[in-house]
């Protein structure tokens, strides 16, 4: 997107060139959908606009069902600005006699639009930020009565003013889990995991172990905490290891310096990415599956009834994703056990539909 400009067509020849060739283009949906829903939440779209022109492009080569939780991301991000404005605009907003330093910007999205994020209900929040969370609500739920809202904790990013002893600020941009963690060094100055848990209200350790690593041992100049292992030989200096015991320490870094003004710190990805990839592959091998079972009952509602070696073609060509035919006769077998549709008694490689 850098490098856009008012001539180039290289979104066009991407779809044309590469894209329409593809045979799992549901799996390219899923993962294009994950990362776009990333850089919209994030803040890390380059162009607005060669976001939509992209989407459109696709709906163009698969259809409107393809793009169309794509739109309403968008749709959602419009909108949230504009109830944002109106927010501010209200009495709501006017009487809040919170933290008025704390700038609170609030998206409110549509679930099935959105792919599914860990839930951190338990969360303990600044009473600052949960002033400002709660005028919003009641302002919600008076100007949209019927509508349920959760939060989405997992979401957030907070803008950070950390002032080492070294002198120079610094703006951190950080997860609200993130921000969180190292509010905790304001009230103690030495934090061990188990005990940033229950003062942050985190349960998942693993997340919890990924946040501390992100800001103690992970790329140069973002390393604003200092990590003391727990059983390192204070005769030998040696780096701090990448994993993180129970009984290891975490300090201020407070001779930290970076030639940035504005840091960004999010979590090391590594083990993250290979799980949520995996996720996304199964998710999107159970959409196919309900595909096929859609696919197969629209054919039999229309044929009543259809010999095997008909039936097979047929479907490979209306699901337009990969498709095995041992895949289709699976589907099969468990349509019938679901009483969808049934065997012909006379001829086995007859089947007919069940009303």
């Amino acid at each position: 997107a850098k490098k856009q400009n008012p001539d180039s067509q290289w979104s066009t020849h991407l779809i044309s060139g590469i894209f329409c060739y593809l045979q799992a283009k549901d799996v390219f949906e899923a993962f294009y959908k994950r990362d776009l829903a990333k850089r919209l939440l994030w803040n890390r779209v380059v162009s607005m606009d060669v976001e939509r022109n992209f989407v459109s492009l696709l709906k163009a080569e698969c259809g409107a069902g393809y793009t169309a939780k794509m739109e309403g991301m968008f749709q959602d991000m419009d909108w949230s600005r504009e109830t944002m404005t109106r927010y501010k605009q209200t009495a709501f907003a006017a009487n809040d006699s919170s933290n008025d330093s704390l700038d609170v910007d609030i998206q409110v999205l549509t679930t099935g639009y959105w792919p599914v994020y860990p839930q951190y209900p338990n969360l303990i929040l600044p009473q600052a930020l949960l002033d400002k969370q709660e005028h919003f609500a009641e302002y919600y739920k008076t100007k949209y009565q019927g509508r349920r809202m959760s939060w989405q904790y997992a979401l957030g990013n907070v803008n950070v003013r950390f002032r080492p002893d070294s002198g120079r600020p610094y703006d951190l941009i950080l997860t609200l889990c993130h921000a969180l963690v190292l509010l905790q060094f304001n009230e103690k100055e030495e934090w061990k995991l188990p005990q940033l848990m229950a003062a942050v209200g985190l349960e998942d350790r693993d997340e919890m172990e990924r946040i501390l690593q992100s800001m103690s041992v992970g790329k140069e100049g973002t390393r604003i905490l200092i990590k003391q292992d727990h059983d390192a030989d204070e005769s030998k200096r040696k780096k701090p290891r990448m994993s993180v015991h129970d009984e290891d320490t975490f300090r201020i870094q407070n001779n930290f310096k970076s030639n940035q003004r504005r840091i960004r710190i999010f979590n090391i990805l590594v083990k993250e990415s290979k799980e949520e990839r995996d996720k996304t592959v199964e998710a999107v091998s159970r959409d196919r599956l309900y595909l096929i079972d859609a696919v197969l009952v629209r054919i039999m509602k229309a044929r009543k009834t259809i010999l095997h070696q008909q039936l097979i073609p047929q479907v490979m060509e209306q699901v337009k994703v990969p498709a095995q035919p041992a895949d289709i006769k699976k589907r099969i077998e468990s349509l019938i056990e679901r009483e969808y549709m049934e065997r012909d008694s006379k001829d086995r490689s007859r089947y007919n539909y069940l009303a």
